[in-house]
């Protein structure tokens, strides 16, 4: 336990001075610490945890609608939209997976023009209880990643500035180490998530890192997105220890792992099965489909709720300033107290009403500030005393 402090009225009034100057300076200091972001974390408010998606529902070569991606197309019309919202959440979805843009055409699907506005389409979604996570750019064949860095750079800033409230999530692209080096993808997920409190996730080829198995792509991702099959072959359903083990090696990284593409019809029971298995081993969701609900959780982060720290701090400030200046003033004495656990700060004085021979009557007033085990208190104290 800390000694009990007493201080002169001259010491305390030069204690109150730095503190008075402390607070003003301290003040100033977190204006500008407010104006300068200092982490560019994403808002658990927005957590992908628990997320259920099935974005591929058929043969994508074959299928119009054979895969989620494809849903804001400008050859999907609003009937076939709200039919496979339908169809989605029949399914158990709470997400859909989508293109930003996929301008080559190359699929059944047709083609999500990069300079739409697409908040509208999203919007829609949302409305209809599915919360879209947006691929910001398609596979290798729909030629997208050949654009130079500045034309990426300015689709993304016009698509958050149009769409962000709409979206739960970026993922940066498909199947991005076919195309662009670590660094390309490490650039394109801090740029992202600069300019938004959404995830972001990075999406490979089959395997940990990739088929370059360089788990440097994650660098700053918010989640990974792990292929497990080619969604070509039937995928890997049949090969259940495969899809375990790298599901073990992704969630060694220490990024939430959402399991996806290990199924290439997520409406059986085979792709269900086995995202329930990813689930029960670990994945925070799933891609391809499941049945059971739970699958990852992640506290929302509560507000924390700094009425009373301030109020202390206001109320000490007033404090200083009048017990200062009625010292100054008036010759009011000045308090100081603390031990571990306590602390208070005060001023009082004490005036002789009547004195004669052995008979005196006092008249004091003190007013104190007490902070006990970060419990604050003011009190104004008023007492008479006497000898008779």
């Amino acid at each position: 336990m800390l000694p009990v402090v007493r201080m002169s009225g001259k010491s305390i009034c030069s204690r109150l001075k730095n503190i008075i100057t402390g607070l003003r300076t301290g003040l100033i200091v977190l204006g500008v610490m407010m104006a300068v972001p200092v982490s560019n974390a994403y808002d658990t408010n927005y957590s992908l945890h628990g997320v259920r998606s099935s974005f591929l529902l058929n043969d994508i070569f074959q299928d119009k609608f054979g895969t989620s991606l494809m849903y804001l197309s400008n050859t999907w019309n609003n009937t076939e939209r709200l039919n496979y919202i339908t169809r989605l959440k029949n399914n158990g979805d709470t997400h859909i997976d989508v293109y930003a843009r996929a301008s080559s055409g190359v699929l059944p699907g047709g083609v999500v023009d990069p300079n739409e506005n697409l908040h509208a389409k999203l919007k829609q979604l949302n409305d209809n209880g599915l919360k879209p996570v947006l691929w910001m750019t398609g596979e290798q064949r729909q030629g997208d990643y050949k654009k130079s860095q500045a034309v990426h750079e300015a689709f993304i800033d016009k698509t958050i500035a149009q769409s962000d409230g709409q979206v739960a999530a970026y993922v940066v692209g498909l199947e991005l180490d076919e195309y662009w080096a670590v660094a390309t993808v490490n650039h394109y997920v801090n740029y992202i998530k600069a300019r938004t409190n959404k995830p972001v996730a990075v999406h490979l080829t089959p395997g940990v890192g990739g088929h370059k198995k360089d788990i440097n792509y994650y660098k700053n991702a918010d989640y990974i997105f792990l292929q497990i099959g080619d969604h070509l072959s039937g995928d890997y359903v049949a090969d259940t220890e495969l899809a375990k083990s790298m599901l073990n090696e992704a969630l060694k990284l220490g990024i939430p792992v959402i399991a996806n593409e290990y199924s290439y019809r997520n409406e059986t029971a085979a792709s269900k099965a086995l995202g329930d298995l990813m689930c029960q081993m670990g994945a925070v969701g799933t891609g391809n489909g499941r049945t059971i609900q739970f699958c990852g959780a992640e506290e929302v982060a509560k507000k924390k709720d700094h009425t009373g720290e301030i109020a202390a701090v206001i109320g000490i400030a007033v404090l200083a300033v009048g017990a200062y200046y009625l010292h100054t003033n008036y010759d009011f004495e000045l308090k100081f107290d603390a031990t571990d656990n306590w602390q208070s700060y005060g001023t009082k004085k004490t005036f002789n009403l009547f004195e004669k021979e052995d008979t005196t009557i006092n008249f004091n007033t003190e007013f104190t500030h007490e902070v006990v085990d970060d419990f604050n208190n003011n009190r104004i104290l008023f007492t008479f005393s006497g000898t008779f």
